[in-house]
This record gives C-alpha cells, structure tokens and sequence, in this order.
C-alpha cells in the first residue's frame, strides 16, 4: 500500500502538469471580456422575465441589488475560493458605467475571472502537494465536512490549509475504493483530474461565463427558468437524443462531476434499478475497451460523446450514489445502449391473492412509469394510438373481468409526462370533472379535466408515490385525495408544481416559468408536494431531494377551491389501517429492516466531520457493508428467503433483479398492499366471504 505514496508519474502525465504551470507562471492568467452583442442579449432575457414570469409582481431592482452577492456564493459555495477581503472587494466595486436596474456584465465577468483565476492557483497548489508531498495517514485529522458553518477565510494560507486536507481526503478516497485500474496508482488518477479541470478551465469562453451569469440571475426568480446559449440547446437536443437512443438518462455538471438530471421511463437507466437523479458519474468504460476512462473534470459533452453509442452495445458506469453521498464508495453500472421505445414505458399490471385473516383479496397492481402518448400517431387519427389512458383503460377492464377487489396504482418514479394523460387516466377512477387548476401570470385560472370521462373502476383504489412521483403524477395523486377517491400511500412527493415554456431569442432560447398548477381543493402542488394519507417509512431522508431542498423555489399557497364531488373515505378504515401499521412496526420484517436503515443512515448523515485516518476510514467502510449485509439477511431469514454469504453475493443478487412486479423484494410495494387490504377489509367486511 505504501507503493502509492511514491512519486511515480507517467512521462506523458507529467508534461500535461507541466504545461498547466508553465501556462500559469508565464502570467497568461483568465481576463475573459463581455462583448456589445452578449450586452443586448441580457437585455432581451431581462425583458423577457419582466412580462412573461410568473411572478409578473417581481421587484427587479431588488433582484438586481442582491445579485453580485449571489453570485458570488454561487460560485463559492463551500467559501474556500475567495478571501474575505476579496469577497468584501468584489461587492462593494461597482463599475462607473454600471446602471442598477441593468445588471452590470463587465463587474459580473471580473467576478468569474477572479474565481477561475483562484481555483487554477488552487489546484496548482493540489498538483504540487501530490508531487512534493508524502502524504501519511496515520493520524487523527479530521475534515470539516459541515458546509452550513463555513465562513470567508481571512488569507490564502487558511484557504491552503483546507484545500491541504481536501487534497488529502480526494487521494484516501481513491485508496479506499473497490474500483481500481491496475495500470495507474491513486495518485497518478487524482493528478490527472487535477489536470482536467485545469484543462476545463482554460477552455472557457465569452459564451460559457454569459450563461453562468445569466442562469444565476435566472435562478433568482425560481430554480426551473434558465437560459440555454445556442451550443446549450444543441447539447440539450443531444441529451434527448441520448435519452432515446443511449442509456435512457439526461446528464448535468455539478463540481466536477457529470451528474445525473433524469432517467427516461423505460430506458436502460432506469429499468437498472441502480441509477437515480443526482448520481454522479466517474469513469466511463466501452463494452470492447479494457481501461476505463476517468471523466471527473471533463466538459458534458465530452461525457455525452462517450455514454453515446449504437443500440445494443454496452458501456460500463462508475457510479457516486447520491443517496449516500459516495459515503460506500463507487459502483459499477453495466448498460446496454438502446432506443427507448414507448412500449417500454408502457403500463403492466399483476394481479395477487392475499390472505388476511382467514379472508381471500384478490389486488390488482398497475406500475405506471410515465403518462405517455403517442402524440404523432394520435395527430394522425390512428385508432389504434398508444397512451396510458388507453392503456389503463384495458387493464382496469381485465381486473373487472377478474373480479379483482382493489387496485394499487404504483407511481414511484413517474416523473409526469402529459397533463392531457393525467386528466385521463384520472377520468377512469372519477368519472367527469377537474382534476387541476392552472393559474397564468396574467392571474386567470382555468379547470382542466375530461369532461367525457367514464369512470371504468369502481372499486376502493390507493396510490403508491415516492419523492420522484412529479409534475403529472401529483396532479393524478392530488385528484385522488380531494375527491376521496382513494388513499394515498408512500412519501411526500416532489413538488413540483410550475408550468415552464421555451422561447426563441436572438442568439439561445430562454426557458420561463409561465404557470403554476393548483389542486380543485385550491392547495398548490408547488414545494410541499402531495401528503400521503399514509406515509411509509424511507431509508434516506427525502428532504434532501426535491423542489423545496432548490434554492429560490417558488413558495406553496392556495387559491379559491372548486366545486367538485367528494366520494368519501371510510374514516375507520383508514384509522384501522394506519393501526395495523404501527402495529407491525414491532415484529414485521421488512418494517424492521426500514426503520434500522433509516437509524444508520441518520447516524452517518448527522456527522459534521470526516476522518483523515486510514485505519478509521477502512473500519468505517467495512462496518457500513457489514451492517448492510446483516440488516438485509436478517430481513431474508426472518421472511424464510435464502441468505446471502457475503457483500458481494447480495450485491450482484440486486443487479440480477428484473422489472418484474414482485410483492418479496420489493418492500414499499408489499407493505403498500398490506395497507390497502387492510382498508378494504375494514370499509366493506360483510363483502368479503370466508368462501371466496
């Protein structure tokens, strides 16, 4: 192990380091200008915000007076880039031609010329420290990992000394990882992405600083408007592309990192079961290469190039989970690359019988992924167009041929899709009616719903929902709960509950949020999302993701309700249920294995500091494995499933798992049922016979 602490650096890497600081010391230091033309398009977009957001009420004058500020910490964001003078300096200097209300681009490009500046002498200080430095791990140093205490550092030697033990942490990370290249050491991979985003870096330009500027600006007025420069919206256009043809995922930069944004229902990402929003990707392997190719650092493009590729081929994913911050290391994700088609984000259904107390319910299970249409087909009067109405339509009509007692409708993950598809597939549980409201910025408010709807299934109903269920899923949800149709089971959903349009500009496209949705109840979907009748217990804290962990989102309230009709829930029923369920919190297995997930993940979470140590560092990854392994076979044994011999057997054991609906390994879901039967069984027990 002591092997890597040796200067070994390859000859072609060495030349990259050395002309990063050649470039650097000859004092080819950023000084990127604003032109007249990127003047006049922020112009155009402010413009643009004034009379077409939302929020049409908006003090400009105060967004613009709060915008170097914000920048500022948007830029910084763990306030170890800039000193605190240079921060007090770069706020308090105002441009003589600077003009408040005009949002002043040259200051604003000083700013982003001081950062980068910043970080290449930072990172240079990394690369030297990697080289010169013989880094030991032997004592109890610990890193300040909690972000909300940091405060500006008075001097460049502070900002040193930090970046000394984040140097460090990026380099024990890299020992301590399952994943290796035996033809390059830790140090050798973490001075080549030192390089890359210095690499990054001098690869900036007029365009790529005016879309930092303005997307911050943007944000100001709520997380979803922002502005996509021409290569931007080409990258976009590739990244939908990529999302049909690929791996099924829309990708982002977040640090240096490419993140995941979204997964495509039905793609190869997300029928995995091992990728979600927010994971980040480290290396990048192709199906016929031996090495895998470190991308920490590289432009989204780059990323892009590689996970592309033809249909039916493979590529290998390293992984960072999201819902552990990389806490367990990286993962390897293969994929095979293939165009998404709608049959594949199409609705499937299971039918179970379930026993409960000497009575016999037969539950009807539909996974829906998305509210898809197949709007081409559709404008083309093909009869035979698929949707998820039509869809649903035909498995509700089965279960009826069935005689299934109640229907569970799984929207976990459904990130939304078309409002005309959740009007009606929502028309098949509640007949005709709104099922949303849409407020415009011009303050009208319209009712949507299917006026011609017929309800198809009339027996009781529950959703199932997660904090991914968005958007169109919530309207769905919502609809479901105000009209007492049926119980909403599972977490609080996303909340996202604006309406964004994309508008033409003289050079880019501009996104705008325009509208934002209301339940007929009159309560906004927008931040707090939909409140389960019955919450489930999750294994990470759901807080962390979600539209009111953004910054500026826009804030919940309610309008005026609209009549509609109230079906009316069992109020003992549901009481009953929601006992039932406390009950099993005691002896019920896969209860049991949430709740010690959640406890250990809480623990983990709550720490404000990261050991330095390698001993305690190895130790604290082994018993992180360890106490996953034991929690889960406890779980098994307990339920009378076969046990796994080690880490890695129930590992590959999850890879293995199809996106087949499965009451055994999929907790929620059996839970879910466990809940709904209950209801049933409370609301209606004369209905039920011991001789069905």
């Amino acid at each position: 192990m002591l092997l890597i602490f040796k200067k070994i650096i390859s000859y072609q890497l060495l030349l990259i380091v050395l002309f990063m600081q050649g470039t650097l010391l000859s004092g080819d230091e950023l000084s990127i200008k604003v032109s007249r033309e990127k003047i006049d398009l922020k112009n155009e977009i402010i413009s643009k915000i004034k009379n077409d957001h939302f929020l049409r009420e908006l003090n400009f004058t105060e967004k613009i007076d709060s915008f170097v500020p914000t920048l500022i910490d948007e830029l910084d964001t763990e306030k170890d880039i800039f000193t605190l003078r240079e921060v007090i300096n770069l706020k308090n200097a105002i441009a003589e031609d600077s003009v408040l209300s005009s949002l002043n681009l040259p200051h604003a490009f000083g700013i982003i010329n001081t950062y980068f500046n910043n970080l290449i002498d930072i990172t240079n200080y990394q690369i030297s420290l990697l080289q010169n430095h013989n880094f030991k791990f032997e004592k109890d140093e610990f890193l300040d990992i909690f972000e909300e205490d940091n405060t500006w550092l008075a001097s460049k030697k502070e900002i040193e000394g930090k970046w000394f033990k984040k140097t460090k942490n990026d380099l024990l990370t890299l020992m301590l990882s399952d994943i290796r290249d035996e033809n390059t050491t830790p140090l050798e991979l973490l001075e080549k992405r030192y390089a890359n985003r210095i690499r990054r870096i001098y690869q900036r330009n007029e365009e790529d600083y005016f879309s930092i500027i303005i997307n911050t600006f943007t944000k100001q007025f709520d997380p979803h408007s922002a502005y996509l420069s021409p290569k931007n919206a080409e990258d976009f256009d590739m990244q939908m592309s990529l999302s049909l043809e690929g791996i099924g995922a829309l990708l982002g930069i977040e640090d240096d990192y490419a993140k995941i944004v979204s997964l495509v229902p039905g793609g190869p990402a997300d029928k995995s079961n091992e990728l979600f929003p927010d994971d980040r990707i480290v290396s990048i392997r192709q199906a016929d290469e031996k090495n895998r190719v470190d991308v920490v650092g590289w432009r989204i493009d780059e990323i892009v190039r590689l996970i592309r590729g033809e249909a039916g081929t493979n590529v290998e994913l390293e992984i960072l989970s999201s819902k552990d911050a990389g806490a367990n290391g990286s993962k390897l994700v293969i994929l095979q690359r293939e165009e998404v088609k709608l049959e594949e984000q199409a609705a499937k259904s299971k039918v179970f019988k379930i026993n409960s107390n000497d009575n016999e319910v037969l539950v009807g299970i539909i996974e829906l992924p998305a509210f898809y249409i197949d709007f081409n087909a559709w404008r083309n009067r093909d009869p035979n167009f698929r949707s998820s109405s039509k869809d649903v339509e035909k498995i509700l009509n089965e279960f009826n041929k069935l005689n299934v007692d109640v229907a569970l409708i799984d929207l976990r993950g459904n990130s939304g899709g078309s409002l005309y598809e959740a009007n009606k597939v929502s028309g098949l549980f509640l007949s005709s009616g709104a099922t949303v409201q849409v407020k415009e910025s011009s303050g009208r408010i319209r009712p949507w719903g299917d006026g011609r709807a017929k309800r198809v299934w009339k027996n009781p109903v529950a959703v199932l929902v997660d904090r991914y269920s968005a958007s169109a899923s919530e309207i769905f949800a919502g609809a479901i709960q105000d009209y007492e149709r049926g119980i909403v089971i599972g977490y609080n959903t996303f909340g996202k509950g604006t309406v964004q349009r994309l508008d033409d500009l003289s050079a880019g496209q501009i996104k705008i949020t325009e509208s934002k949705f209301y339940r007929v109840n009159g309560s906004s979907t927008q931040s707090k999302g939909i409140v389960p009748d019955i919450s489930l217990p999750s294994t990470w804290d759901i807080t962390k993701i979600g539209e009111s962990s953004l910054n500026q989102s826009l804030p919940w309230d309610a309008i005026r309700p609209i009549r509609h009709k109230v079906y009316g829930l069992n109020d003992y029923a549901l009481n009953k249920a929601k006992e039932n369920l406390t009950e099993r919190y005691a002896f019920d297995p896969n209860l049991t294995y949430l709740s010690k997930m959640r406890n250990y993940y809480d623990l983990q979470e709550n720490r404000k500091m990261l050991s330095l140590n390698l001993k305690s560092r190895s130790s604290e990854k082994f018993k992180r494995k360890e106490h996953a392994l034991t929690t889960e076979n406890l779980r098994r044994e307990q339920m009378g499933i076969d046990t796994f011999k080690d880490y890695k057997e129930m590992i590959d054991f999850q890879k293995t798992l199809t996106d087949e609906i499965s009451l055994q390994e999929d907790i929620l879901l059996n839970e879910s049922v466990n809940i709904l039967v209950d209801y049933f069984l409370f609301s209606s027990p004369l209905l039920i016979s011991s001789s069905k």
